[in-house]
């Protein structure tokens, strides 16, 4: 028979072997990500104001609000080609973006997002539809069923009690 003390080691053991699996399991799925699997078409804003500053940009282009990538892992990695498809394409997760503001943003979800904004790397911006944009995000990852686990809850709640801009 076992101690006590060699039955609570084998079972800190397994737990940590599984924690170490699932954490490669999730490695290798985030990184078979691929933009071209979620065929989007790329179409012209009928704007020069970019949604996320309210500013004219020099450079405008549109921007996923719940990125692919983002999408891809919280969920849509699972989708069919055309379900993907219709999530990149579907107009109400797109948004008038300035270049080097989208380019900024990239995949990331909001916190992020507004940790860039202004991290004094260069490129600074105020972000003045902040719970429009967190609103949006949102109600994007519940239309299609997308996890919000990895999203910082507080923030998503904060902008349904209050449409103000943080900070």
């Amino acid at each position: 028979a076992l101690s006590a003390m060699s039955q609570t080691t084998n079972i800190v053991i397994k737990r940590s072997l599984s924690l170490a699996c699932l954490w490669l399991a999730s490695d290798v799925i985030a990184d078979s990500y691929d933009r071209k699997d979620f065929n989007y078409y790329s179409y012209k804003p009928n704007t020069a104001i970019g949604f996320y500053t309210g500013k004219t940009c020099d450079f405008i282009n549109i921007d996923h609000v719940v990125s692919l990538k983002d999408a891809y892992e919280s969920g849509a990695a699972n989708w069919s080609a055309s379900k993907k498809e219709t999530f990149a394409n579907d107009r109400r997760n797109h948004v008038p973006s300035c270049g080097r503001v989208n380019s900024s943003k990239g995949s990331a979800a909001p916190k992020d997002f507004l940790r860039r904004s202004r991290d004094g790397k260069g490129l600074d911006y105020q972000i003045v539809r902040w719970c429009e944009y967190v609103t949006k995000y949102h109600s994007v990852k519940l239309a299609y069923q997308l996890t919000t686990s990895n999203n910082d809850q507080k923030l998503l709640a904060s902008c349904s009690k209050s449409q103000s801009n943080p900070g």
